[in-house]
């Protein structure tokens, strides 16, 4: 099942990136990130609404700062839709998706945020290298 969330996760990144991008070219980039978090919010609520699967007192047990990741999805949201409107669709998700892989290789091989320290091996290098060379590849021909 995760590797069918990822997937799906993977495509709808990439429709939302296409839709905010489109929504912000007509009422302006953070304009756009409000209404799409507004949205998001609602459907959230709607959907917790009818799940209940969390126990509110579980934040006491939780650093305040894990609550800040809205924070984060408004610049990804405004990041992601600018790149779109200035690269085009393919060239700004290859850069994130390079990017989004290197912030979470540096994240498991220094064991931060709690996450479980994990060895590097030259085959992840690699892997890194050849998706930066693809990249390259792809924005110089």
């Amino acid at each position: 099942m995760g590797i069918l969330f990822a997937v799906l996760s993977g495509t709808f990144i990439a429709l939302q990136g296409i839709f905010n991008a489109k929504l912000g070219y007509a009422v302006g980039a953070w304009l756009s990130v409000t209404v799409v978090h507004l949205v998001g919010l609602v459907l959230a609520l709607l959907i917790y609404a009818f799940k209940r699967d969390a126990d509110l007192t579980a934040f006491r047990r939780v650093p305040w700062y894990y609550s800040l990741g809205g924070l984060f999805g408004v610049f990804v949201v405004f990041g992601e839709l600018t790149a779109i409107q200035q690269l085009g669709v393919t060239w700004a998700i290859c850069v994130l998706l390079v990017a989004q892989l290197i912030g979470a290789f540096l994240i498991d091989v220094n064991g931060w945020f709690g996450v479980k320290q994990k060895p590097v091996n030259q085959g992840q290098l690699l892997g890194l290298a050849l998706m930066i060379i693809g990249i390259g590849i792809y924005t110089f021909t």
